[in-house]
């Protein structure tokens, strides 16, 4: 009796532990483990076990706003006897337009065994979403050119994500930033690139879109090749690339992505997960450029020091999966 009552309050109770392979998961990729459920000192009836997939968002001032991506249901009422062990196996394919794991993004499965009448037992378990093999390959290919991504990279709007990286090779006395944008489209990829061109006393941004091919982003060479035209032909002409981006005049997509027929938005999904009103209040907050580059220059860094597209994002992930 006295056992029942001390598992009622959490001593020696069930534990619940989810467990997946440790390492960044790329954007669709079906993540495979297993819940492991081990009884305590008493039999305890179990109300239901899923596990909630989160992401949390961090603003100025490191304040973070974290929002249920989805539920994932294992199973439903049953009992867990004394010292039993159970594995049940977990499956989760990861939303193709997601958010990519940044600096202000991050995110993490949180078991819940719901225990009848006593202390339910959690697990909080995070990992890393990284981009497709397709987005993947054109970070290669900017890599290659000497593009570097900045720390404050990754931003979100009501549209999706916008990464940015500086130049320390092509054109980098001209170009003080690139900015891309990418979404999914039949063909390929479809990228909004603005490069802010240095211009006189002043900056230039030009805007340009275009597609990259299924069969170009298999040939990285060629890819290579061809966002350096792209790039070169925008910094020297900057004044032919000034219409605004054509997602402008597309409504976002209440679950993520565009309305229209463009494709879907990379990081689209954060207007379904977080909310306009979110995302709104947190485009107003963020001061992050200037808090990064001020606090970088406090310890003598230069913006060159970082560089995202580099960092193995796998050390967001918990170490005991």
């Amino acid at each position: 009796m006295f056992k029942k009552f001390l598992a009622k309050l959490g001593k020696g109770a069930a534990t619940v532990d989810l467990q997946f392979e440790n390492r960044p998961y790329q954007i669709d990729e079906v993540i495979h483990g297993e819940v492991v459920l081990k009884g305590g000192e008493v039999d305890q009836q179990i109300n239901q076990l899923a596990v909630k997939f989160m992401m949390t968002v961090t603003i100025q001032n490191s304040q973070s706003i974290s929002r249920k991506v989805d539920m994932i249901p294992l199973t439903g009422s049953f009992v867990i006897s004394k010292k039993e062990e159970k594995r049940i196996p977990f499956h989760y394919r990861i939303p193709p337009i997601l958010p990519l794991s940044r600096g202000p993004v991050s995110y993490y499965f949180d078991t819940h065994l719901d225990i009848e009448g006593g202390v339910d037992r959690t697990d909080v378990d995070y990992v890393t979403i990284g981009a497709s093999k397709e987005v993947q390959s054109i970070f290669n290919a900017l890599s290659r050119l000497g593009f570097r991504e900045k720390a404050t990279s990754g931003k979100l709007d009501t549209y999706g994500q916008e990464f940015e990286f500086f130049s320390t090779q092509l054109l980098a006395n001209q170009i003080n930033e690139l900015e891309i944008r990418f979404a999914y489209v039949e063909t390929g990829i479809q990228v909004w690139m603005e490069v802010d061109c240095r211009s006189g006393y002043g900056e230039i941004e030009a805007k340009r879109e275009f597609i990259l091919t299924k069969e170009l982003l298999e040939n990285e060479d060629k890819l290579v090749a061809r966002l350096e035209e792209y790039i070169v032909e925008t910094v020297q002409q900057p004044e032919l690339y000034r219409q605004p981006f054509s997602y402008h005049a597309y409504e976002p997509h209440h679950q993520g992505g565009i309305a229209g027929g463009i494709g879907s938005m990379v990081g689209g999904l954060a207007m379904g997960v977080l909310g306009g009103m979110v995302l709104n209040e947190m485009m107003d907050s963020f001061g992050v450029d200037e808090m990064v580059e001020d606090a970088a220059e406090s310890i003598g860094l230069d913006e060159e020091d970082f560089d995202l597209a580099g960092m193995d994002f796998g050390d967001f992930s918990d170490d005991e999966d």
